[in-house]
């Protein structure tokens, strides 16, 4: 066995060496949307295939005994954590870092590697990168300077062994990635890496980075403030350094290894609280050059557990890999403030879970829990193993986009404390909307809005979207006017790339409508028409001032007043609560609803506006009933917004379900042994139903309540051969409906897959 082993050892060793004098693969696949300071064309990484068949790690192996392992390794974890530097000492003899541990006998790493290759674990290789001790106290010159200054911090590296964070923009990011490539070429086994915090913590003053900048720019770094156009500008060019040295890492290490893999934790909503970090952390875009970020995935109180956030959380995280790879670790904690699992239901973990591969993320999971969650813990990765033939390899099938835009964020949002309200909560309430109504709506980023990606969908939706560059507003104002949809709301486009205001929407003669200020202030006063200051710079106070509470009227004979519009609101005025703009309509746009503020003698200003732009159709809300849905809703606000994507899509929706708003739906493309949809079916049903203090409260489901007799209904231009639920392989009947092939699903426990199989000679066609 022994013998076996180091024969292996030696193999891969000179494998790796062997790959390392060949010329290097192409390791990376097509490239993205430009964003400033680039200096080469940015393309996405090329995952390995391995990546690929995994559906999540299982975490806290390297903790376990060799029995624990090998439970876990039959329950399905195929990779799992092994750390080899920690934030004190390396755990082999680096010819780099000095200081080896006194902790880890110096046979545990090859020992640990032969029980991990023994039961079938890939091995995911820990190194803490913006915390090392030892580097930290050798090179003070690498040290973060977080304040606009030249002093260096200090620590007490008696009471902080650990030191400070350290700069990876710099020099040490480079003694960073030779570490990681010593690893690999030490230990060929090594499948793939994970860091814990691979990010610039949104500003750094230290002398690389100063003199980089000015070499770059010719200008001094700023101070830290997002309403200076100059910061926000630095901000940019540190994202690309930081994109860069993941760049150069993975060109480094698949250099080594052309099947070495980043799986590692991303800074995403799923952390909502690093998700309204600003300035960010990371670009949003970095994800595209791992194989496969992992997102920590809390429901507590302090990360809107009982929102709509978690299940966006987990469509984000799958947006931003291109919807190829991402992970999701759903976090089993009763609260977050304290921490703790204290009387953790055992049902939850399935409910976390089973809500993360809904919206495309495969869900991760630390393994090692206590005695009294162990057992059910393997039982829901077993639940999750049942379900894996139909979750790889997959893609959302397009009909309606819905744009994150992580530049208005962070150039927009511009305040931790703040974004939530000033942008974020469109996007929520947009994607409530579409969640409540059962739309098939796919997440996308700003990076997307390329003409490539817009042809996919019938209808675009931009929440908000304030910061377009000009090739974005091309892009767009193109496929409008060949025939696509739009949906747009509030400040859309009226900034620039790096949140920079313009004088007009960019999108003007898109929407059908042009920027004039702000609505009446709570006195009845009315704003100018345009700021004269407004192209220049915007105070910290603009968002503050355009909130109101306003009547809404709809025109009756509109588009709005559809269905349950008629009875919730028909004629009447009804209360609108929330961010509006005064815009002046174009000759040729139609309002189809009014706003007025609720003060003697107010004005009345259009509210949502209908343009023919091209062949293409247009709606815009002037008042922000998107943000509104989440912030203060009330239900005619879902209703319109959802008329409006219909009406703006022009086209049947491609697969309908007909739940009870608490079912999420979300419909995926499989091609692999064949080709098929993947509807998925999530019961988020809360029987506690959400009794407690609200801004305590979190998920603690205990029990499931059954939903009955749900119906999904394919389109007629699919060529369904047989459709069937999973897991469990029962087939449906399949009968003929007004718009297409209906099946009915007898009984949605917690989760469900219903798959449709496709005719090969029209798989690929609509």
């Amino acid at each position: 066995m022994r013998i076996a082993f180091v024969c292996l050892v030696v193999w891969r060793v000179l494998s790796a060496l062997a790959l390392a004098q060949t010329s290097t693969p192409d390791i990376f696949d097509r490239t993205i949307l430009a964003q400033p300071f680039d200096k080469q064309p940015f393309r996405e990484i090329r995952i390995p295939g391995w990546v690929q068949d995994t559906i999540g790690c299982g975490y806290t192996l390297s903790v376990m005994d060799s029995a624990a392992r090998e439970r876990a390794a039959k329950h399905g974890v195929t990779i799992s954590e092994m750390g080899f530097v920690d934030p004190f000492y390396a755990y082999y003899d680096s010819k780099l870092l000095e200081r080896r541990s006194p902790h880890v006998p110096l046979d545990r790493l090859p020992k640990d590697i032969a029980e991990y290759e023994q039961v079938g674990v890939r091995i995911l290789g820990v190194y803490p990168p913006c915390l090392q001790g030892e580097v930290y106290e050798k090179h003070p010159e690498w040290r973060r300077i977080a304040t606009n200054t030249t002093e260096i911090p200090t620590i007490d590296l008696k009471q902080f062994p650990h030191g400070g964070m350290l700069c990876l923009l710099g020099p040490y990011g480079d003694f960073f990635i030779d570490v990681l490539a010593e690893i690999v070429t030490e230990f060929p086994q090594v499948d793939a890496f994970s860091f814990d915090g691979l990010h610039y913590g949104g500003s750094c003053y230290c002398q690389h980075c100063r003199e980089n900048f000015r070499r770059d720019t010719g200008a001094e770094i700023p101070n830290l403030d997002m309403n200076d156009p100059a910061f926000r500008r630095y901000q940019h060019w540190a994202d690309r350094r930081m994109e860069d040295l993941v760049r150069r890492m993975q060109s480094r290490l698949k250099g080594i290894n052309p099947q070495i893999a980043l799986v590692t934790w991303t800074t995403n909503a799923g952390r909502f609280g690093h998700f309204r970090d600003i300035p960010r952390n990371m670009p949003a875009r970095m994800n595209l050059l791992l194989d496969a970020p992992d997102q920590e995935f809390w429901l507590d109180e302090t990360n809107r557990g009982t929102t709509i956030v978690p299940a966006f959380a987990n469509a984000y995280i799958w947006a931003v890999t291109n919807h190829r790879v991402a992970f999701s670790e759903p976090y089993i904690l009763s609260h977050g403030n304290p921490y703790g699992k204290d009387s953790f239901p055992p049902t939850e973990i399935e409910r976390r879970m089973m809500l993360a591969l809904t919206y495309g993320a495969a869900p991760s999971i630390a393994v090692a829990q206590p005695a009294n969650l162990q057992d059910e813990l393997y039982a829901m990765m077993d639940a999750v193993q049942a379900r894996k033939p139909w979750l790889t390899h997959k893609q959302p099938e397009p009909w309606c986009g819905l744009v994150m835009s992580d530049n208005t964020r962070n150039f927009y949002g511009r305040s931790s404390g703040l974004v939530e309200e000033r942008y974020l909560a469109a996007v929520f309430g947009t994607f409530r909307t579409a969640v409540e109504e059962h739309l098939p709506t796919t997440v996308i980023n700003d990076w997307n809005l390329t003409p490539e990606d817009l042809a996919r969908y019938k209808v675009i939706v931009l929440p908000n979207t304030a910061c377009l560059d000009d090739t974005q507003v091309a892009a767009i104002e193109a496929y409008v006017k060949a025939g696509g949809g739009l949906v747009a709301s509030l400040d859309v486009s009226l900034f620039n790339e790096f949140g920079d205001p313009r004088d007009d929407f960019a999108l003007a003669e898109v929407l059908g409508v042009h920027y004039r200020g702000l609505p009446a202030s709570g006195d009845g006063a009315v704003q100018p028409q345009l700021d004269l200051n407004f192209a220049k710079s915007i105070g910290p106070d603009y968002w503050e001032k355009r909130k109101n509470v306003f009547d809404f009227q709809q025109d009756p004979a509109s588009l709005l007043n559809q269905g349950r519009m008629k009875t919730y609101v028909g004629e009447q005025s009804v209360t609108f609560k929330g961010p509006a703009v005064r815009v002046e309509p174009a000759a040729d746009s139609r309002t189809i609803a009014t706003l007025r503020t609720k003060t003697a003698g107010a004005e009345t200003l259009p509210g949502v506006i209908t343009h023919q732009y091209g062949e293409g159709r247009v709606v815009y809300f002037a008042g922000g009933l998107d943000a509104a849905y989440y912030l203060y809703a009330y239900p005619y606000q879902r209703l319109a917004l959802k008329h409006a994507i219909q009406w703006a899509a022009g086209d049947h929706v491609p697969v309908t379900v007909e739940a009870p708003m608490c079912v999420h739906s979300t419909v995926m493309r499989q091609v692999r042994d064949g080709e098929r949809l993947v509807v998925h079916l999530f019961n988020d049903v809360n029987t506690t139903s959400q009794h407690a203090l609200p801004v305590d409260d979190v998920p603690l489901r205990e029990e499931t309540l059954p939903i009955h007799d749900i119906r999904v209904t394919f389109g007629p231009h699919y060529r369904i051969t047989r459709v069937h639920l999973e897991p469990g392989s029962k087939d449906l009947d399949v009968t003929r409906a007004e718009q297409g092939w209906s099946v009915t699903v007898p009984r949605l426990d917690v989760h469900t897959m219903v798959v449709a199989e496709i005719a090969p000679e029209v798989a690929g066609g609509k």
